[in-house]
């Protein structure tokens, strides 16, 4: 198999069971924050299947978002809505609208921006919903007063403590599929499926 016959297998099977003993139902909306090229996003639009649910899938990136939006009406995705993202990391959503909000891959780097959407993500979830994140580059993570730290899940849940959330123990394996979409890697040949890097994913339900 190639690595893309790998992806799309992974998004129909271990993408999907990502979502399963958390609780969730069948017409749960979903809110992949920084979506990316949608793996995350297909893999819980498949979850949903033809319930009523949908998976908003939000970036800033105007070529992402035109793929998430092939892919889904290529693969008969109906339940995806992609939306264009704000700047400041604000959320164009009501309050209590989703029932899960992925954060993956999109809290580290400069600035405030986390804090900003844990409270967000307080405000937008339902009572009872689920805050998942998958916290890539931990190194690159700040403090509240811009300062870089080394962070850790403890403290990570401890923060998300602060915003009214209390941390779901398992703590299923996730992808980082930077390296398949980086055109430095495409330009050496690209990597296998199985280098992609892997990180645990940390799911904090909404009190």
């Amino acid at each position: 198999m190639t690595i893309h016959e790998k992806v799309k297998l992974w998004e129909k099977k271990e993408g999907i069971n990502l979502f399963h003993d958390l609780g969730l139902s069948n017409n749960a909306n979903f809110l992949d924050y920084g979506c990316g090229f949608g793996h995350y996003t297909f893999a819980a639009s498949r979850f949903l299947g033809s319930s009523q649910g949908n998976v908003f899938a939000v970036d800033i990136n105007k070529d992402c978002l035109k793929y998430v939006s092939k892919v889904a009406q290529d693969e008969g995705l109906s339940n995806i809505i992609v939306a264009a993202g704000n700047k400041d990391y604000s959320l164009n959503f009501s309050d209590n609208s989703f029932d899960m909000i992925m954060y993956y891959d999109v809290l580290h780097g400069n600035g405030f921006h986390r804090f900003t959407l844990f409270e967000e993500a307080k405000r937008t979830l339902k009572s009872g919903g689920i805050m998942s994140i998958l916290p890539f580059h931990l190194s690159n993570f700040r403090d509240r007063e811009g300062k870089k730290k080394v962070y850790t899940y403890n403290k990570l849940i401890e923060e998300a403590k602060e915003y009214g959330f209390i941390n779901i123990n398992e703590m299923p394996s996730g992808i980082h599929f930077e390296k398949y979409h980086s055109s430095y890697y495409i330009d050496k040949g690209g990597v296998e499926f199985e280098d992609l890097e892997r990180a645990e994913i940390l799911n904090l339900r909404k009190m």
